[in-house]
């Protein structure tokens, strides 16, 4: 798995004609949502291809003007990253508060098990120590030595209670400040990972702003044509979002290299993909609850119904075609992340769900491109 400075390092020897063409990324021809909800103005993500205003301007730019795209490449690259941080610190922070109050709850409950114990010991002791036989074998009658037979096995059964009850309580009380330990330190690490995105984009924005300082009038005009084409995409992300009361349909689609194989995929998407013949292996982990309805780092509102992933390093848009045992699901970049040591990918709840897993698992990753 790349660092992330390794992933900033790709960026920054990125050839120019890759540059225009992430800052040109084109939507796709849209197919309808089989939905009851209004999608009529959805749009389709801005999934890979050289748009045609990128291609016009790229003889026009010289050795200083590619510089400066190329940081400002890095740049977007860093405050995308930062974004997504942003957004998992949130969902973090209101993880935290809630697990805090499951903390309290947990030693509240541990208490009151701990005073029923303690009760309890006081009542034995109080009994002090007794023949159970002999008890019975002192009744007078018949009817007498049933209650004592009784009496004395909900005494037995009442001590075994109250110990079970501490004893869950005592693990439940652990487990829940495990996971608030657990929570405490993902928050550390991702201000800490927030505060080093902080600091490089200080630098690149100082550099940046001095290279543009010795830009020429005509290198500044292909420079804001650049930042309009970057503009306009991060608007088309943003137009693609599908409306989080929609009920996504599912359809199947194929790649190229695997014939008579089919892919679950959403309906709005393309059904047919052919393969870079980049394949490998991805530890996949998956987010949900508290990211949906938030923005995602290209723009898209994040839907966890939908069938989408995060990735720290491959560009947004790029479609990836993921297998896992016989399941099998095609899902598109929209997002950074995940920020956790050994993950590679972040998928969608749908997706996750789609490919069979809902913790951790190692996922078959394969990069296609739309059909057109």
């Amino acid at each position: 798995m790349h660092s992330s400075i390794t992933m900033l390092r790709c960026f920054c020897t990125l050839s120019l004609t890759a540059v225009i063409a992430g800052a040109g990324l084109m939507a796709s021809p849209l197919a309808a949502v089989a939905s009851p909800s209004d999608t009529s103005g959805q749009t389709s993500p801005p999934l890979a291809g050289l748009s045609a205003e990128a291609g016009a301007i790229r003889d026009k730019i010289d050795v200083a003007t590619d510089h400066v795209i190329s940081l400002e490449n890095e740049i977007a690259a860093l405050e995308a990253e930062q974004s997504a941080l942003d957004e998992r610190l949130a969902v973090t922070a209101g993880r935290i508060v809630a697990q805090r109050e499951a903390v309290a709850q947990a030693e509240i409950h541990l208490a009151e098990a701990e005073a029923r114990f303690q009760s309890n010991l006081v009542q034995i002791y109080k009994r002090g120590s007794f023949d159970p036989l002999a008890i019975l074998l002192n009744a007078d009658t018949l009817p007498e030595l049933f209650s004592r037979a009784d009496a004395l096995s909900r005494i037995a059964e009442d001590d075994d209670q109250v110990v079970a009850d501490l004893n869950i309580a005592t693990a439940d009380a652990r487990y829940t400040q495990t996971q608030l330990e657990e929570l405490l330190a993902q928050d550390r690490a991702l201000r800490a990972q927030q505060q080093t995105r902080h600091e490089q984009l200080t630098t690149l924005l100082n550099e940046q702003n001095v290279l543009i300082d010795q830009l020429t009038a005509d290198e500044r005009d292909v420079l804001e044509q650049v930042r309009v084409l970057t503009a306009e995409l991060r608007t088309q992300w943003q137009d693609s979002s599908v409306p989080i009361a929609t009920d996504i349909a599912r359809a199947t689609a194929t790649v190229d290299v695997h014939p008579g194989v089919e892919y679950l995929v959403s309906a709005y998407m393309p059904r047919e993909y052919r393969s870079t013949g980049e394949v490998y292996s991805a530890v996949c982990s998956w987010y949900g609850p508290g990211f949906h309805g938030r923005t995602t780092a290209s723009g898209q509102v994040f839907n966890q119904d939908d069938l989408t992933c995060a990735s720290r390093t491959l560009p947004f848009g790029t479609v990836l075609a993921l297998t896992r045992g016989s399941r099998r699901v095609i899902v598109y970049v929209n997002d950074r992340g995940p920020f956790i040591a050994g993950r590679d990918l972040d998928l969608s709840k749908a997706a996750a769900a789609a490919l069979g897993f809902s913790g951790v698992e190692s996922v078959q990753v394969e990069v296609v491109t739309a059909v057109k």
